[in-house]
């Protein structure tokens, strides 16, 4: 069978009006971004082993976010297994509640 590449998005709401950011969720519930991903690509019978890249989409992202942002990919993903991986840091996503967005492909054999 040949394998198949899957795209799989992720996105976390904040709470309302700048009272929580992307770093606070980072640091306060740093696996519930990766989990979504985790959950998505469980649903079509890969894991996490299969994905090969994430995009992450941050709101507002600064370079002191890094540490909690690499401790959570670190949780999640061993060593030999992480995906490459680019953050990308924007002033809005297109749901203003949405703080956090992980763009994630999968490639399931």
């Amino acid at each position: 069978m040949a394998a198949r590449r899957s795209t799989f998005r992720a996105k976390l709401p904040g709470t309302h009006k700048g009272k929580s950011s992307a770093e606070q969720i980072w640091l306060n519930r740093p696996g519930k971004p990766l989990r979504n991903v985790q959950a998505a690509v469980e649903a079509v019978g890969g894991t996490l082993a299969d994905v090969v890249a994430l995009r992450i989409y941050i709101v507002n992202y600064r370079p002191e976010q890094a540490d909690a942002v690499g401790g959570a990919l670190r949780e999640f993903f061993p060593k030999e297994e992480r995906p490459a991986s680019t953050w990308i840091g924007v002033s809005a996503l297109a749901v203003s509640d949405f703080l956090i967005e992980i763009e994630a492909t999968a490639v399931l054999e």
